[in-house]
């Protein structure tokens, strides 16, 4: 009975051992890292050739519109009531791509905007602003930008991005990091295209995970961030041994006091 006992101590001792991850390689900016770990900061390691998706709006994109002119305020018709503020949704105050990509402002009508970049939307605007206003200069931003974060990562949910583009890391990094199991080797991304879901994975673990267009984002795309098999280890097989281990002991008692 000893022996079975010390087998199974030994085993759960393993199962531990085997679930933690080393603190060394999760601390970041450590004071006495390992040498092979070190490196020369002013060294250039690596360049890599961005590819950097170029977004056209679509139907249902909703713009945010501000322009400064030297119109006159009280002539000014696209004034403080296009500004987005904290205390109101922007996406309501925001100008949406009707079904055929037109945007309606006030006095000009409707302005087409559809397949074009945001620099080209931006240009077309302050074009179709300049028989009304004096001098424009159009701020004109895409308030539909969303993505969601799932896995394990600090906060999961649906975010919103006012940038024109975003990556992966920077996406991760909105949704709270990585947590402590996070398998940083194993993430995949969900996007819609033309009516379907295309599943993409990749390695965060491979700088020339950089260089690949999907390590920047598109609207509504979904990163799940997959758990190291060490979380599995923890939360089941340690716990089943750990009952295991009760059970044995609870009839080694009643076995050592009946026999």
């Amino acid at each position: 009975m000893r022996n079975t006992l010390s087998i199974v101590c030994v085993l759960l001792g393993m199962l531990l051992f085997a679930s933690c991850v080393p603190q060394k390689k999760l601390l970041l900016l450590q004071d006495k890292p390992d040498p092979k770990d070190q490196a020369n900061a002013d060294a250039l390691l690596k360049s890599f050739d961005l590819q950097r998706p170029v977004y056209t709006l679509k139907p249902g994109d909703v713009l945010s519109l501000k322009v400064q002119t030297t119109t006159p305020a009280e002539y000014n018709f696209l004034g403080e009531s296009t500004t987005a503020t904290t205390t109101t949704d922007p996406v309501l105050q925001g100008y949406t791509l009707d079904a055929e990509g037109n945007i309606l402002i006030p006095a000009v009508g409707k302005v087409n905007l559809s397949g074009l970049t945001m620099p080209e939307a931006r240009a077309k605007v302050t074009e179709a602003l300049k028989p009304f206003l004096s001098d424009p200069t159009v701020n004109l931003r895409l308030l539909t930008f969303r993505y969601t974060v799932l896995g394990e990562v600090g906060g999961q949910g649906q975010f919103t991005t006012y940038q024109d583009d975003i990556n992966v890391m920077e996406a991760i990094a909105t949704a709270g990091g990585f947590s402590p199991y996070a398998n940083r080797g194993q993430i995949k991304l969900v996007r819609y295209e033309a009516g379907k879901a295309k599943l993409y994975t990749f390695s965060l673990l491979d700088d020339n995970t950089i260089a690949q267009a999907n390590f920047y984002l598109q609207p509504n795309d979904m990163i799940v961030v997959d758990p190291l098999p060490a979380r599995n280890i923890r939360e089941n097989l340690i716990a089943n041994v750990s009952l295991t281990l009760s059970v044995i002991t609870t009839i080694s008692v009643l076995l050592s006091r009946f026999l």
